[in-house]
């Protein structure tokens, strides 16, 4: 997979870098996982900083824009970042409820 930042914007209020990324992939569209551990080696920072907001395929190539947000401080991201968003990062499954017994 080869990414390519094509925007990157500082916002130090909260203390984060909004990137807007084009991933060149092949086959299936990369994972979340995936997404955050090239993002964090291309911009040198930790994978448990980043945060992928949104994946954007392009239909019919093998292309997608990333949306992404890069944190300093983990504090910071757990303060602004939905926890669901933040279990995806991870790959966690999200336990639910267990199917009714069929009667």
């Amino acid at each position: 997979m080869d990414i390519e930042i094509t925007k990157e914007t500082e916002l130090p209020l909260m203390s984060r870098k909004r990137l807007k990324i084009v991933a060149d992939f092949k086959g299936a569209t990369p994972s979340r996982v995936q997404l955050r551990e090239a993002i964090s080696k291309k911009t040198k920072s930790e994978p448990e900083l980043t945060v992928i907001k949104h994946i954007y395929n392009r239909f019919g190539t093998e292309k997608a824009k990333v949306i992404a947000h890069v944190y300093a401080k983990k504090e910071d991201m757990e303060e602004y970042e939905d926890k669901a968003l933040l279990d995806k990062q991870t790959g966690k499954k999200k336990k639910g409820a267990a199917a009714p017994a069929a009667s």
